[in-house]
């Protein structure tokens, strides 16, 4: 079977224990605590000082926290699902998680062009990349690895792999700020007019 050559070419995950899903869980929750707390307090701040250019990265700020939230709902909420229910709603949350992930990240790569034409940063654009291509395979490798029935283990690789792009995606929206803070007040926004129009 293909499923299961591909599993011994990505190394057989171990059992995985109820311990460790509940670790990541708890880890996943808090990142995400840490992470509303860093874009309600820290984030927004440096918006007040823009103009033009607020709109471009608001709506970037936006998706960009959407994506993130997404991303770290897989190793919260599919690991409370691999423990306490039956894998096939486990199954059943993933391809939601899947779904949302993939709306999100087509909106999110949307709206980094304007931002990168406000700011000229290509770190940005580089972790976007990087970001999309963990996405993609966060979730080819459960259904590459299981087939249609997925197992307990190989949605354990959906976790990992969502944990280290829930890392990039801050990384990235961290990024955005420093970008942010580089702007000169009163900078034009692409596609935004100005008082002489």
């Amino acid at each position: 079977m293909a499923g299961e050559d591909l599993a011994v070419a990505f190394g057989i995950v171990r059992q995985v224990s109820d311990a460790f899903l509940l670790n990541m869980a708890t880890d996943s929750a808090t990142l995400i605590g840490l992470f509303l707390v860093g874009v309600f307090f820290y984030i927004e701040t440096g918006l007040r000082r823009l103009d033009q250019a607020r709109k471009t990265f608001e709506s970037y700020l936006r998706a960009g926290t959407r994506i993130t939230l997404i991303v770290f709902a897989f190793p919260l909420g599919l690991s409370l699902a691999l423990v306490a229910l039956e894998p096939v709603y486990a199954r059943v949350l993933f391809a939601l998680l899947s779904v949302l992930l993939i709306a999100a990240n087509v909106e999110t790569a949307a709206r980094i062009r304007g931002v990168a034409k406000v700011t000229g940063s290509r770190t940005m654009l580089v972790m976007e990349v990087v970001t999309s291509v963990m996405a993609l395979a966060l979730i080819v490798t459960p259904w590459a690895l299981g087939g249609l029935r997925p197992t307990r283990e190989d949605l354990t690789w959906a976790i990992l792999l969502s944990f280290a792009a829930g890392f990039l995606s801050i990384g990235a929206t961290v990024m955005s700020a420093f970008d942010i803070a580089r702007v000169e007040p009163g900078r034009q926004a692409p596609g935004s007019k100005t008082d002489a129009e």
